[in-house]
């Protein structure tokens, strides 16, 4: 019992430590990010300088992808695989019929 609880204890310490380098890596990030003037989104306060901390990359709003636009890409992209699945049964349709004849009339 006391080697498990030595062994909680160790894994717990370690856990500590890997956040708290985890935290002082984030904050780095972000003062060397802000000191060399990256491209920060307009979601940052002005107030305080700190990005969002939920988010992972700020982008500015011309990188996004609109929501009109992806709807036209995942309709184009729906009908192509609609396509593609078709042709492609065909297909197997076709050479699944000649492998039986061929078999059959073996």
């Amino acid at each position: 019992m006391e080697d498990l609880q030595k062994a909680y204890r160790v894994v717990v310490a370690t856990a500590q430590e890997s956040t708290a380098k985890l935290g002082s890596l984030t904050a780095s990030s972000l003062e060397k990010a802000k000191s060399s003037n990256t491209s920060w989104s307009s979601s940052s306060s002005p107030s305080t300088g700190y990005a969002d901390p939920t988010l992972l990359v700020a982008r500015s709003p011309r990188q996004s992808v609109s929501v009109w636009t992806c709807s036209k890409l995942c309709a184009v992209f729906f009908v192509a695989g609609v396509f593609a699945g078709y042709t492609l049964k065909r297909r197997v349709n076709r050479w699944v019929s000649k492998l039986l004849r061929k078999l059959r009339d073996d």
